[in-house]
């Protein structure tokens, strides 16, 4: 399951990203990676924290995850 962080800046567009490609996913109100939730768009799946340069890139290495 992936989990994103409500406290990051890219929050909103991952989470629409997500949902637009029929991927599951949970909100956390904070995954405690507060340096990396500030500096890139990042998720946490299946008990590993994924980041990436941006949110397209984000969502790749998420599907190639699962």
């Amino acid at each position: 399951m992936i989990k994103l962080c409500k406290s990051s800046e890219s929050y909103k567009e991952i989470s629409k990203t997500l949902k637009d490609n029929n991927m599951e996913f949970e909100h956390k109100k904070c995954l405690g990676k507060c340096g990396l939730c500030h500096d890139h768009p990042f998720a946490k799946s299946h008990g590993k924290f994924i980041s990436a340069d941006s949110v397209e890139k984000l969502i790749k290495k998420l599907k190639e995850d699962k």
